[in-house]
């Protein structure tokens, strides 16, 4: 249904309220029913405030080891993240990864999933890729069966706490016994009324039938990377959150 469509409802709602109002004489009814399609947006506003107000910042319990070029040896996001082939099979892609301010970072290698697939609707086959770092261009890769990078951003399955999900993101050093060295998360927030706001009351979007009405997730991970590697903005260019494993 066309946003276009959303406001002639919403007034036809509200003037039904009032005329419950004035039946039943009562404000705490008029309450209700003006705010019975929102309430999982309330309560979920409010656990982002709390977030936002008191966990905003992620922890860094200690830093990376760096070399006199203020590198680290190597990272893994290989539990994280996942790209298409395609890209990095073109040299210019190899040159735009080594003016990324991350991947000046790092002094040997960085390590994440790839998915190949035969045709728009082929079945999507994954594979572990370490792209390496010779001389001024990152211009070799090779497939790997296991992640070896020091220094490996790994997640934790989402736990569900019914209005949101919520999912660790830690950085660990495996030369220390997997030493966690800082710790962040993503929420996703799960609506309830979704269902309500799109078939009773039909509010949605023309996009492919998205939700209007809905509560923003957090993270703070572009954030705990931009601290643990000293980088002078957060790296959003990683797309780390695009693991198929992961809670949507």
């Amino acid at each position: 249904m066309s946003g276009l469509i959303i406001l002639p409802i919403l007034i036809m709602y509200i003037l039904f309220a009032i005329f419950m109002y004035k039946i039943t004489t009562s404000k705490i009814v008029l309450i209700v029913i003006l705010l019975f399609p929102f309430w999982d947006l309330i309560v979920q506003k409010g656990i982002k405030t709390y977030y936002q107000i008191f966990e905003s910042e992620p922890i860094i319990y200690a830093m990376p080891e760096f070399d006199k070029d203020g590198k680290i040896e190597s990272l893994g996001l290989g539990d994280v993240t996942i790209e298409p082939f395609e890209y990095f099979k073109s040299e210019n892609n190899f040159d735009n990864f080594k003016k990324q301010e991350i991947y000046n970072k790092i002094n040997k290698y960085i390590e994440f999933m790839i998915y190949t697939r035969k045709g728009i609707y082929g079945k999507k086959e994954i594979k572990l890729i370490r792209l390496s770092f010779s001389g001024k261009k990152p211009i070799k890769y090779d497939f790997i069966n296991k992640q070896q990078a020091r220094y490996q951003l790994v997640a934790s399955n989402p736990i569900s706490y019914g209005f949101h999900q919520k999912q660790d993101y830690r950085l660990i050093d495996t030369l220390k016994n997997n030493k966690v060295l800082a710790k962040a998360y993503v929420i996703r927030f799960v609506t309830k009324m979704k269902d309500f706001r799109r078939n009773i009351l039909g509010w949605q979007s023309g996009v492919n039938g998205k939700e209007l009405l809905y509560v923003g997730g957090l993270n703070n991970t572009y954030d705990m990377l931009k601290k643990v590697l000293l980088l002078k903005k957060a790296p959003y260019n990683l797309n780390i959150f695009n693991n198929t494993r992961m809670g949507r």
